[in-house]
């Protein structure tokens, strides 16, 4: 079936708006254009080291990376940029504008003044994450980091900071292992 492929924002100026193609899945779209349009699949295959991320939507359906393979019924398939800050993400600007929220509930609703500190709180902690870079965590496939059989399959090494989960009874998942030592002694 014929279907309108249509790319927004930088893809749109670099590429063009609209193309006509007889694709099955938003995936097989996407190998036909970087066939068709030189640089396209170079550009995609390196954009998210220029912090550059895609939302693709199948008619006005936003479809996850698990479903980019799958065939649709759409007839419009959107490559669309999506919109990341400098630090945080998202999450900080929705602390900042659920922050406001409640500030505004805390001034003119009666007996919730307490909701004024609270949004206070929020719209500063949003400021915050939005401000602060997000740490570069190594990548989990390094020789260091491999599943450790001794302790139960699991990748043994946790980035600093994560929170340690507290299991009652039988686990039958990994977990972290907070300090360990082995000594080696020539004897």
């Amino acid at each position: 079936m014929l279907r309108r492929i249509e790319l927004h924002g930088i893809l749109a100026e670099k590429f063009g708006k609209s193309f006509e193609l007889d694709v099955a899945s938003p995936r097989e779209a996407c190998t036909a254009l970087g066939y068709q349009i030189d640089g396209f699949k170079q550009f995609m295959m390196t954009a998210h080291e220029s912090g550059l991320f895609f939302a693709v939507f199948n008619d006005d359906e936003n479809i996850g990376a698990n479903e980019i393979e799958h065939n649709t019924g759409a007839s419009i398939i959107r490559i669309v940029p999506e919109i990341v800050g400098a630090g945080g993400d998202v999450g900080g600007w929705l602390q900042v504008v659920a922050g406001a929220a409640l500030v505004a509930v805390g001034v003119f609703v009666p007996g919730m003044q307490w909701a004024i500190g609270a949004g206070v709180g929020l719209m500063i902690g949003g400021a915050a994450s939005l401000l602060m870079p997000t740490p570069n965590i190594e990548s989990q496939d390094e020789a260091g980091n491999k599943a450790s059989y001794a302790f139960g399959g699991a990748v043994t090494t946790v980035a600093q900071g994560n929170p340690v989960p507290i299991l009652l009874g039988r686990h039958e998942i990994g977990g972290f292992i907070i300090s360990i030592s082995i000594v080696n002694e020539d004897t």
